[in-house]
């Protein structure tokens, strides 16, 4: 499934088929199965969706989507390092027998601002849990051995720390994505402006410093990262506050005075645990619920109201960034 660096890096908006999937995962493994049997055209999913090697050892995969079966998948991946993370959305799947429900959107407050970080040093099952009318927008990144040896991470800080987690098969390292590290996934799915030789380093620069970033962390203690009980709490009752109507007219100090804290330490928690404030967090929810409106038939003046755009270039802009297409394309599907 070849990508179309010239136009988008996530490549372009279409219904991907059964047969498009089992295509797309052989450059990362093979035996790609569904739980459910269906003729190899039907449509699942809809969006930008592409894996690319940037070059021998260093496979890109995106995805821009929103998937149309409620099904599971699974398939045999190739040995290497295996780093995901979601700008947007929500997914569940599994690395041998580690789990992960990531994303802005996932089910658990206290981990949706986490990335997956595991090293595959033999072959093994990854699957995906997909759900009708879930979305997200995801990077993920396969280093194989070989790329890693000849990018000298002989030389990593800790190097016994990385050489362990590297021959362990199934290793993980607990990852709570840095801003950096977000800005970098948003730039690999975003559209570029280089001619396509030029594009494609742009990704492959892009991808490495999201690598770095991702390994960084190994070697280093997670304990800093996890939440308390009464954090979780907190968090759950923030996320019901920012789902509920009327959530717009709260301020940082209702919000706190809710929640049983100080707006500072509200913040602080909201950025630990998601990588974004607590109105950014609000103003993703408000796109969400605007974008079930379109895929419901609003107009796209109504869906720009609910988001809170009295504007419908600010609003297209916004929309874009979260969802990888403008609210007019939406509409016209």
């Amino acid at each position: 499934m070849p990508i179309d660096v010239a136009h988008h890096s996530c490549g372009s908006t279409r219904y991907v088929t059964r047969a498009d999937l089992v295509r797309s995962a052989g450059m990362l493994g093979a035996a790609y199965t569904f739980t459910d049997s269906a003729p190899a055209g039907e449509q699942v999913l809809h969006g930008q969706f592409d894996t690319l090697r940037l070059r021998p050892g260093l496979i890109l995969h995106t995805a821009c989507v929103r998937d149309l079966r409620t099904m599971e998948t699974s398939n045999h991946l190739n040995p290497g390092v295996k780093i995901v993370l979601l700008v947007d959305g929500a997914t569940d799947l599994s690395f041998g027998h580690h789990r992960f429900q990531l994303g802005p959107a996932g089910p658990d407050p206290a981990l949706r601002g986490t990335g997956a970080l595991v090293n595959l040093a033999e072959e093994d099952m990854f699957a995906r849990r997909w759900q009708a009318g879930r979305s997200e927008r995801k990077v993920s990144l396969t280093l194989t051995p070989a790329w890693l040896e000849e990018g000298g991470f002989a030389n990593h800080a800790d190097h016994r720390a990385m050489a362990s987690f590297c021959a362990e098969h199934l290793a993980r390292q607990p990852w709570t994505v840095s801003g950096r590290a977000r800005a970098l996934a948003r730039q690999i799915l975003e559209p570029g402006s280089f001619a396509p030789g030029l594009e494609r380093l742009r990704l492959e620069s892009r991808c490495i410093e999201l690598a770095a970033e991702a390994l960084a962390v190994i070697g280093t203690p997670a304990a800093p990262t996890s939440l308390r009980e009464l954090e979780r709490r907190r968090l759950r009752r923030l996320d019901e506050l920012l789902h509920a109507d009327g959530a717009d007219a709260l301020s940082m100090a209702d919000l706190a005075r809710e929640v049983g804290t100080n707006p500072v330490t509200l913040q602080a928690l909201a950025r630990r645990a998601w990588g974004c404030t607590v109105f950014e967090r609000l103003r993703a929810l408000r796109l969400d619920r605007a974008q079930e409106l379109l895929l419901g038939g609003a107009s796209v003046a109504d869906a720009a109201a609910v988001a809170g755009y009295s504007a419908a270039t600010n609003f297209a802009t916004a929309y874009r960034r979260r969802f990888g297409c403008t609210p007019r394309q939406v509409r016209a599907r």
